[in-house]
């Protein structure tokens, strides 16, 4: 079968000899309708800096959307027909996977049967995610909803509350969709530090309290300004040195500094002279049982409009297009790319 895989030299194909995947008793075949392509982890594996990829080739693509075509005996929670994210692509033959949503046929797995069966369930626990999307919701907004899950799941982790002062750094998708789960969250005050022009236009469609432009000098003037000492929450979609030591300076007396970008690599050196009580958070991992309950909300935000995925899904191409994908991406024209099978 057709997918994207990555090379030990850093580069994407488009193959046609990975092999089709065979569904055990708790699984199910699903016929993949999109994967989204993600602009950091997905960057990260193609560059060969993330730990969890290091065996190449391997079938890059972990937010997918696809529909259930065949069921394992012992299948109760998927049927024939539905509309599922996040199916997944074992390691098959030379091609090991990252989870390999960008082929044509992944599976899911049955959590809840085997739980209640008692087997054992497999140690990566991906399948808790693997989730059936209600009637209504197409396949590229449901490759999307892993996004909106994975960043509200963080936001839940953080703890915060109405009363919150925010201040979310990068425009990107991660940025807009930390935007909307804040606010649907019910935080009044989020405000957006970014690059992009049209991005930061977005942020204020979305709601953002303020947006400030992080290429202008007196931006960050009067972002020190209205913020400097007084953020109760620095929520970091970059995550680099740079970006993490203006959180510290920026949050106030017991703020939080929340890392969610895969930006600082191995080694973190930081500042600390005059920084007192800050709670420094890395949140830069979905954690998929909390993921798992964030489902019924986003699904619910989609479908009552609270969530214009219009804003956020950018380019819709065919799988045969992905470079010019990954270069709408690179040349910051896209926010999301959904990439689709025939």
């Amino acid at each position: 079968m057709r997918g994207l895989i990555v090379t030990k030299e850093q580069e994407v194909r488009l193959v046609d000899d990975i092999p089709a995947p065979k569904i055990g008793e708790y699984e199910a075949l699903v016929k993949m309708s999109c994967c989204m392509i993600c602009n950091g982890t997905d960057r990260e594996i193609i560059q060969g800096k993330l730990a969890e990829a290091q065996e190449y080739p391997l079938v890059l693509g972990h937010e997918g959307a696809g529909y259930v075509i065949r069921t394992g005996g012992r299948v109760r929670n998927f049927r024939h027909g539905d509309l599922v994210v996040r199916p997944s692509l074992k390691d098959a033959g030379k091609y090991r996977s990252a989870w390999g949503g960008f082929a044509e046929y992944g599976i899911v797995v049955d959590y809840e049967a085997l739980r209640e069966d008692g087997q054992k369930q497999p140690d990566d626990r991906c399948g808790l995610t693997q989730q059936v999307v209600p009637p209504g919701i197409r396949p590229e907004q449901a490759s999307l909803m892993i996004t909106l899950k994975e960043t509200l799941s963080a936001v839940r982790r953080i703890g915060l509350s109405a009363k919150d002062r925010v201040l979310i750094v990068g425009d990107g998708p991660v940025g807009l969709c930390m935007l909307y789960n804040c606010l649907l969250s019910g935080i009044r005050s989020v405000s957006v530090l970014g690059n992009r022009t049209q991005n930061l236009r977005r942020a204020r469609q979305i709601g953002a309290a303020d947006c400030y432009d992080n290429r202008d000098e007196g931006e960050h003037r009067r972002l020190a300004a209205d913020w400097s000492g007084r953020l109760t929450c620095y929520i970091d979609t970059v995550g680099n040195q740079e970006t993490i030591q203006r959180g510290m300076r920026l949050a106030g007396e017991d703020g939080t500094v929340a890392v969610y970008g895969l930006g600082s690599g191995e080694h973190l050196t930081l500042n600390m002279s005059g920084i007192r009580n800050r709670k420094l958070q890395f949140v830069q991992w979905p954690i998929n049982e909390e993921e798992r309950k964030t489902h019924g909300f986003i699904a619910d935000a989609i479908l009552s409009g609270k969530i214009n995925t219009d804003l956020l899904i950018t380019h819709v191409l065919p799988i045969g297009d992905f470079e010019k994908g990954f270069d709408a991406i690179q040349k910051k024209e896209a926010v999301k790319v959904a990439l689709t099978f025939p």
